[in-house]
């Protein structure tokens, strides 16, 4: 699937990412998805997930299962309706918008890229 066709990024996305080492899950860059913060996991293991999410996230119904938007003082802010995906489990951690997380037991990762995180404006 996606093997040793991974590439460090060289430039790295302002916020919540500036502090990571992200990794582009293809190469050439068709997705845009990439996986940081990586915790007991390597990006081989890490990207074949981020990938499947993504996958199955492009069909409108599965957006609107996968998250919800709250507007507050015009603002969008998203909340995750799905908390599971192929055993691993989703969240957003901090604030106020919150770094889209996959963990299973020990391993944990952040996903970016085009879809991610996630959009309520």
């Amino acid at each position: 699937m996606v093997g040793a066709a991974l590439a460090t990024a060289a430039l790295l996305p302002s916020g919540a990412w500036a502090t990571s080492r992200v990794y582009e899950c293809q190469k050439p860059v068709r997705t845009g998805v990439e996986v940081g913060r990586l915790h007991n996991i390597t990006p081989v293991r890490a990207c074949p997930v981020a990938l499947a999410l993504f996958a199955w996230e492009k069909r409108p119904a599965h957006i609107r299962a996968l998250y919800g938007c709250r507007q507050r003082d015009g603002v969008g802010y998203p909340y995750l309706k799905l908390h599971r995906f192929r055993g691993w489990r989703l969240s957003l951690v901090g604030k106020p918008y919150g770094v889209f997380t996959m963990s299973q037991g020990k391993s944990s990762f952040s996903v970016g890229g085009t879809d991610f995180p996630l959009n309520c404006s």
